[in-house]
């Protein structure tokens, strides 16, 4: 077989096998050999990969496994795809892969050598169910650029429409040119795939799914590179914030997701400081109120606390942890202002309605995006990380 450049399907390879046992091909099952076939869409495709991933967990956490992501394009909503989930870890070597075969066996997993997958990068399992594909699933040693490149492709296609369109129509293309043979269908996908990791802007996890911060963020650093919230890149957690100071609960995040993926990724932590508070909210600005408490209710609670002193003075500051190359790098933005006596304005998210920056008659919540972000701490501290990002080269090659 040949080693062609496959980053989003792995379903040309997988023939039947016991650990070790390369079989002759007149022995290969009809699901070892089945044709392309493309279906419509299925919404169920994230559920089914999440009940894959729970029955594999417990099963190779033995080995140190404690990850497993959804990749390929049944983990793109609404993109057309063969009915075969794909799933990818990391482990740091090669070395249990026949224990793990043989863990995996009496489920229907069934271990693709390397002399026949030819991926001397990967080892391979295809799970099969009423004699038909039903999920991959791909092993990679730590910080395995093949695996970058597999999650990097999936989120790009996750996050832009066209170039998820164009995909859709290849695919269905090729699968009509390529049917009864899947290393030419991927083959002829390869170049497709490149191109979209190159042409692409360079795109980083930014670890919150707060929707506003990242379109924030996003028009701060404008189309230089492109980011990425956790649930874009398929990460379902909710990363604790214990410490006692902005930079600390920074490093949490960033390090967290760094420490799940591999991948470069920035975090922020923001504060509202209030002078005549001794710099409260604080780290605690988004819980002031209390745990699962709303945005207004943090408003209210802050005016309650500061009465009519008239001392009102008070700062938004963002510190940025960002990790590049396994290391990190932190910078900071300040914005001074004052806060109102009552909230005004309906736009922007927490404390923008009471918080009035320095030079200016109106609050945050008064502006719009382009406005705010003149005076913005994240757009200065995000200044900061574009130009660290600028100077570093970016190769999707």
């Amino acid at each position: 077989m040949s080693n062609t450049d496959n980053i989003d399907d792995t379903t040309n390879l997988g023939h039947q096998t016991d650990a070790g046992h390369t079989p002759n091909s007149d022995d290969w099952p009809s699901w070892a050999t089945e044709p392309v076939f493309i279906v419509p869409p299925d919404p169920a495709w994230p559920a089914t990969a999440g009940q894959e991933i729970d029955d594999l967990l417990p099963r190779l956490a033995p080995f140190g496994i404690h990850r497993i992501e959804h990749i390929g394009s049944t983990s793109v909503p609404g993109l057309p795809a063969k009915p075969i989930i794909d799933l990818i870890t990391e482990i740091p070597d090669f070395g249990a892969i026949e224990s793990i075969a043989e863990q995996l066996r009496p489920y229907d997993w069934h271990y693709v050598p390397p002399g026949l997958d030819d991926r001397p990068e990967r080892r391979f399992f295809i799970r099969v169910r009423d004699n038909k594909r039903a999920v991959h699933l791909q092993f990679h040693l730590h910080d395995s650029r093949k695996a970058k490149d597999q999650r990097q492709f999936r989120d790009i296609l996750r996050t832009n429409p066209a170039t998820k369109e164009q995909y859709a129509g290849l695919k269905i293309q090729l699968a009509h040119q390529h049917a009864t043979d899947r290393e030419a269908y991927t083959h002829a996908k390869s170049d497709f795939v490149r191109q979209a990791l190159k042409t692409i802007p360079m795109r980083i996890i930014f670890a919150t799914n707060n929707d506003h911060k990242v379109q924030e963020i996003q028009a701060a650093i404008g189309s230089s590179l492109q980011v990425v919230s956790l649930r874009q890149a398929g990460i379902n957690i909710d990363i604790p914030e214990p410490h006692d100071t902005l930079e600390a609960n920074a490093t949490e995040k960033s390090s967290t997701i760094h420490r799940l993926t591999g991948d470069n990724c920035f975090s922020e932590d923001t504060g509202l400081e209030v002078l005549a508070l001794n710099g409260e909210p604080g780290v605690k600005s988004a819980r002031y109120a209390g745990d699962g408490r709303s945005n207004q209710d943090n408003i209210q609670k802050l005016l309650h606390e500061l009465g009519n002193n008239p001392d009102r003075r008070a700062r938004f500051r963002t510190v940025v942890s960002l990790i590049w190359q396994d290391k990190e790098y932190q910078f900071e933005g300040v914005c001074n202002g004052h806060i109102l006596q009552q909230p005004a304005g309906g736009s922007g998210f927490g404390y923008d309605p009471v918080f009035v920056p320095e030079g200016e008659t109106r609050s945050f919540a008064q502006m719009s995006l382009e406005e705010k972000n003149r005076y913005s701490h994240r757009r200065k501290a995000a200044d900061q990380l574009v130009a660290f990002l600028q100077k570093q080269p970016k190769n999707h090659d």
